[in-house]
C-alpha cells in the first residue's frame, strides 16, 4: 500500500510506498481510498507517465482504477477542492488489487 497525505492547502504531497501492477497489458488493477473529508481530484501515472487523468473521488469513499499496464503506479495531480487546516494530514491510499 502507498499513500499520499493532504497539506492544509488541499494538496497531496508526494507518493510514499510503492504500487506495481503486473495484471499484463492492461490488467492492471488499483484501488484508490479517499478518507480524507472533501473530495479530490488526481491522476494516476504507470512508470512516471499520466495515463489516466482527471479521475476524480468523493469524501470517504473509493474506486477501482482498471485498464493499467504493468508498471509502478503512482498517484499524481492530487488535490482537493479546497484546503482547509482541519484536511492537514488526511491520507489517500493506493492499494493494489492485481
Amino acid at each position: 500500500m502507498a499513500t499520499v497525505t493532504l497539506s492544509a492547502a488541499g494538496v497531496g504531497a508526494a507518493q510514499s510506498g510503492t504500487i506495481t501492477t503486473a495484471g499484463g497489458s492492461g490488467g492492471g488493477i488499483i484501488m484508490v481510498t479517499n478518507h480524507s473529508d472533501g473530495a479530490i481530484t488526481f491522476n494516476v501515472a504507470t512508470a512516471g507517465t499520466d495515463v489516466q487523468t482527471g479521475l476524480s473521488l468523493g469524501p470517504k469513499s473509493y474506486m477501482l482504477v482498471t485498464g493499467l499496464d504493468n508498471g509502478a503506479q503512482t498517484l499524481t495531480s492530487l488535490k482537493t477542492t479546497h484546503g482547509t487546516s482541519a484536511q492537514s494530514g488526511e491520507i489517500i491510499y493506493n492499494t493494489l488489487v492485481t
